[in-house]
């Protein structure tokens, strides 16, 4: 009896190690399966996260985030993606400042060819000996005009390069209204006595207007020259300022010739001239007062006042 025991122990023994083995080998396959399948999703992730960056970097694609999921994969391909995202657009930002490099060069190149060229012929004048004094005056006079217009082009065309690059930062400072008028008409006193030009400033004692001084100096004073330069002998120009809960506003009036009507929706286009426009006139004055004036959260605009043209400003105290 005990031998028929011991022989079922041994059998019962014999298939227990059995199943025991074939239950361990079906645990193990199942988790190398599992393991597969999970580096197999891995590697899926991974090749989809690589074709999301590529279609970022090189196919101008827009990022997708895969919603609800869970785990340091994902977790890992957000941060790829916002990195990668990030790096797109400073790669877009350098371009775009690449490109108006590019286009301040030209245009740099563009309008300095023609003076440099006239230079060049009054240098050949001048190598002639039989020139008389009068005459090497009128060229040495040409020649210093010459100069000064291109000194004056390159300057503003660096400083329209510099606000479309945003590389100027605009302060807004309180400034007396008489104080801008002042250093406003400066330069234009001798000139305005030659043509003995009948100025007229309308604005509240005491008032100030909020703007960068320097800046929107210079985007102001292009406004009166051009106004200026079209006022005939004996014309009147007006001045004026003033305030509300809006903006602060500022009108430059003439009564001059005006502004042709084919002329107006252009005339703060870059190298646009006008009609009536002088010879010595590039285009560039009235662009530049532009994106000084919208730098600085304003607006331009000029229409004809019948007789002459009126030049309107406002710097918005809000964001419009």
């Amino acid at each position: 009896m005990i031998n028929i025991l011991s022989v079922l122990f041994i059998i019962v023994g014999f298939y227990l190690s059995i199943y025991a083995g074939i239950l361990v080998s079906i645990v193990i396959i199942c988790f190398k399966v599992n393991e597969y399948i999970e580096k197999k999703k891995i590697d899926h992730n991974l090749e989809r996260m690589s074709k999301q960056i590529d279609d970022i970097l090189y196919h101008d694609k827009k990022l997708y985030i895969q919603n609800y999921q869970e785990g340091s994969i994902f977790i890992l391909e957000n941060e790829i993606q916002k990195l990668v995202l990030r790096l797109s657009d400073q790669n877009k930002q350098l371009e775009k400042e690449r490109l108006l490099l590019k286009e301040s060069l030209e245009d740099v190149s563009h309008q300095v060819k023609t003076p440099l060229t006239s230079l060049n012929l009054i240098v050949e004048r001048l190598k002639d000996n039989h020139l008389t004094t009068r005459e090497k005056t009128e060229l040495l006079k040409e020649e210093i005009r010459l100069l000064d217009k291109i000194e004056w082009l390159i300057h503003s065309l660096l400083k329209l390069a510099q606000i479309d690059a945003h590389s100027i930062s605009f302060k807004e400072e309180e400034i007396k209204c008489h104080y801008f008028i002042q250093k406003l008409l400066e330069p234009f006193e001798i000139l305005m006595d030659l043509k003995d030009i009948q100025l007229q400033c309308d604005y509240q004692k005491d008032s100030v207007i909020y703007c960068d001084l320097l800046w929107t100096l210079e985007a102001v004073s292009n406004i009166v020259k051009n106004c200026i330069e079209h006022l005939e002998v004996g014309g009147k120009l007006l001045i004026s300022i003033s305030q509300n809960l809006l903006y602060d506003e500022i009108i430059i009036e003439d009564n001059g010739c005006g502004i042709n009507k084919k002329d107006l929706p252009h005339l703060f286009e870059r190298f646009y001239k006008g009609q009536n426009s002088s010879e010595t006139s590039v285009g560039i004055g009235l662009a530049l007062s532009k994106k000084i004036i919208e730098s600085q959260n304003g607006t331009i605009a000029v229409e004809n006042s019948y007789p002459g043209a009126k030049f309107t400003i406002h710097f918005y105290k809000e964001v419009v």
